[in-house]
C-alpha cells in the first residue's frame, strides 16, 4: 500500500475511535431529568393512592 492510502485509513481509524463529542453543558442533564421523572412518576403515584 503506499502512502496515501495509509494516512486515509490512520484518519478513518482515529475518527471511528473518537465518536461524537457530547457539549459539556450537556453532560449533567441526563441524570436530572431521570431523577425529575422519578419524582413525578412517584408523585402521581401517591396521588392515585390517595383517592382510591
Amino acid at each position: 500500500m503506499d502512502l496515501k492510502t495509509l494516512n486515509r485509513i490512520e484518519k478513518l481509524r482515529r475518527l471511528k475511535s473518537k465518536g461524537p463529542k457530547t457539549p459539556k453543558w450537556l453532560k449533567p442533564y441526563p441524570p436530572l431529568m431521570m431523577a425529575f421523572l422519578a419524582v413525578f412518576i412517584f408523585g402521581a403515584f401517591i396521588k392515585r393512592s390517595d383517592l382510591i
